[in-house]
């Protein structure tokens, strides 16, 4: 049986092979956060066109919180219109937080054996109504903190003022 210390443990590690890369560099952890201003993520000219609310986007807000001892932040939506929320699970798009006060990035990780810590939507396994979905984002220098705002980016989609709790 797996105590909730040791699954903790296991998902640091987790986050820090998928920081770190298979190459083993220390270096890998400041390609996944970068302090750069928000304005080098937004790149269209209106980025209040692109801002969606969450109706526009077809899902509904389940939490975004810190995980694995504060390595990982946990992103959960419930998908209320498949269509639209097609952006969001796309194995395409490249997600990303930014935190709204410091400009930092976050990434979802590539882990060499089990791939990307998101869930996607194939032709097999099409994205259901109901079902909640997760995104998980590297924090390898837990820079992230509990009650700070981001906004996440994916694709052409942009939702603004999400609380870390």
């Amino acid at each position: 049986m797996i105590d909730s210390t040791s699954c903790r443990h296991w998902l640091a590690r987790l986050a820090a092979v998928a920081v770190l890369g298979a190459a083993g560099s220390a270096n890998a952890a400041d390609t996944v956060v970068a302090a750069a201003p928000v304005a080098a993520v937004a790149a269209p000219a209106s980025a209040a066109a692109r801002e969606k609310t969450l109706e526009d986007l077809g899902i509904q807000f389940v939490g975004l919180q810190l995980t694995a001892e504060s390595f990982m932040i946990d992103l959960r939506y419930r998908v209320t219109d498949p269509a639209k929320s097609a952006v969001l699970v796309d194995q395409k798009i490249r997600p990303v937080l930014v935190n709204e006060r410091t400009g930092d990035r976050y990434y979802v990780p590539q882990a060499p054996k089990i791939g990307s810590l998101r869930q996607t939507a194939t032709p097999r396994h099409p994205v259901q109504t109901g079902k909640v979905y997760f995104m998980l984002f590297a924090n390898p220098d837990r820079r992230l903190q509990v009650g700070e705002k981001v906004t996440l980016y994916a694709g052409d989609a942009v939702l603004k003022g999400l609380v870390v709790r």
